[in-house]
């Protein structure tokens, strides 16, 4: 009995070791090693962590904007405002309105002609508060590679 519990004390502190070894080697790992972070992109541009995402590649009258990030990898979480022109009286003269919202961009993809990049192809907001008339309370998009 004594000598199965030293074997697995032993195994137990080899496990341990070796966890904290592999930790060590990867915390070493030099930069340039990991992998470029998954970008969006807008208008032909690969964004990090943008501050504001047009989806319709133009000045348009929706766009998001103060955007702010609480996670960038394979998933991004973030939360920022739609805003949408009210367009009264007209489109040109119109307001903004503001909608608050979480982002999250996913589904991950290597990006076309850009080898050992990739970006994210799919982007869902939710809306936290008050939303457009007849707005669903999250709706997701498929996002262009160019």
């Amino acid at each position: 009995m004594k000598l199965i519990r030293a074997r697995v004390m032993l195994a137990t502190g080899l496990i341990a070791a070796a966890g904290t070894l592999t930790g060590t080697l990867l915390a070493a790992a030099p930069a340039s090693a990991a992998a470029p972070p998954v970008v969006v992109i807008a208008c032909g541009k690969s964004m990090v962590r943008p501050a504001v995402y047009d989806i319709g590649c133009m000045p348009s009258n929706e766009f998001i904007g103060g955007l702010s990030w609480a996670s960038w990898r394979s998933v991004a979480f973030g939360s920022g405002a739609l805003k949408v022109n009210n367009c009264t009286p007209t489109c040109a003269m119109g307001k903004f309105v503001r909608f608050p919202i979480l982002v999250v961009l996913w589904r991950a993809v290597p990006w076309p002609h850009h080898p050992g990049r990739d970006y994210f192809s799919r982007l869902t907001w939710i809306f936290t508060g008050k939303r457009p008339a007849r707005a669903p309370v999250t709706q997701t998009f498929t996002l262009p590679a160019r």
